[in-house]
């Protein structure tokens, strides 16, 4: 057998190390939106190495919405997106080529803020001739305008105002506008905003809203050519997951490090909040990202008969492909 000399023996070893850290797959990861706290479970499995360790060399790359991250799925700008699944059905046969392979929002995270003092919206009934600062261009007053007549309010009464995104907390804080729609895991930053006064959230998961939301999705072109890439995404996003939920300022430090400009208190009080959209107790008995078929056709059907839909609808079985989870479950810890 040949003796190497150390020096020649460490050569060696690094050199092997690169080939492998050359073979290691580079993936193109779209959030739903800008950086937020809501998405450090996505930089903590990156910054604890969890891509590295299934091969993966992923970058994250922030979008401008949940249409904008549909749009780079479609085109192949990325491989693997945070799509929404209420906004893939309302793009009908423009997203038709999206597949969802996993679940992170098992609740809806839409909310409707008031303030305390003000019109302190706390249950549906109240809805009823409400001022509501959203889009018209938007799905979000339709399933407002849906969760309505589920729970046995007049739609036709929710006053929907036209307001840009970037300028309805400020609105709500001027008390310009009584209610304004926004996620769940926005709370922390409407509290910083508003100095006077105490933001209340009408969670529609609360009142009977059941359906899914934000999930890991690709092309059925990507998912054909690579499904092994796609398991092994999934499988360290998911542990990204478990770990951010259970270490929320560990996590907070950890996104820093790739997002500078946010606040690390707020990006701990978001993932707080994230528990109540993400774990469930599906999700506490069958794991990160678990989907069921059943839940899927509630969602899909949901959105066809209440939003005006471009083009075909999409039914449940053309979005969803079962069977690319972890074979052991990532369960909440």
């Amino acid at each position: 057998m040949k003796k190497f000399k150390l020096p020649v023996l460490l050569t060696l070893i690094l050199m092997l190390g690169s080939a492998a850290r050359a073979e290691d797959r580079d993936v193109k990861f779209i959030l739903d939106f800008i950086s937020l706290g809501r998405h450090a479970p996505w930089y903590a499995a990156l910054g604890k190495g969890y891509f590295k360790e299934e091969g993966l060399n992923v970058s994250i790359m922030p979008s401008k919405g949940t249409a904008d991250a549909i749009r780079s799925v479609v085109s192949g700008i990325a491989d693997i997106g945070f799509i929404d699944i209420p906004s893939l059905v309302a793009s009908g046969s423009a997203g038709g080529a999206i597949k969802i392979v996993a679940v992170n929002y098992q609740k809806p995270p839409y909310c409707v803020f008031t303030l305390d003092p003000g019109a302190n919206v706390t249950e549906p009934k109240q809805l009823a001739n409400l001022e509501f600062g959203s889009s018209t261009s938007s799905f979000l007053p339709r399933i407002v305008q849906a969760f309505m007549e589920m729970n046995g309010v007049d739609s036709k009464t929710l006053k929907v105002v036209n307001i840009d995104g970037a300028a309805r907390v400020p609105m709500l804080a001027a008390r310009k506008i009584p209610s304004i729609d926004q996620f769940i895991m926005s709370e922390p930053a409407i509290r910083r905003a508003v100095t006077d006064a105490k933001p209340k959230c009408l969670f529609l998961g609360d009142f009977g809203l059941d359906i899914y939301s934000n999930s890991i999705g690709t092309t059925e072109e990507y998912l054909t050519k690579n499904p092994d890439v796609v398991k092994k995404f999934v499988r360290a996003a998911l542990r990204g997951w478990q770990y951010a939920l259970a270490h929320p300022q560990e996590a907070a430090q950890i996104q820093l490090q790739y997002v500078k400009a946010l606040n690390p208190d707020i990006i701990a009080e978001e993932l707080e909040i994230l528990k109540r959209v993400a774990i469930t107790p599906d999700v506490e008995k069958n794991g990160f990202g678990t989907a069921s078929m059943d839940k899927m056709k509630r969602t899909v059907d949901f959105m066809n008969k209440n939003v005006e839909i471009a083009g075909d609808k999409l039914s449940a079985e053309q979005i969803y492909r079962p069977g690319f989870l972890p074979d052991k479950p990532v369960l909440p810890e």
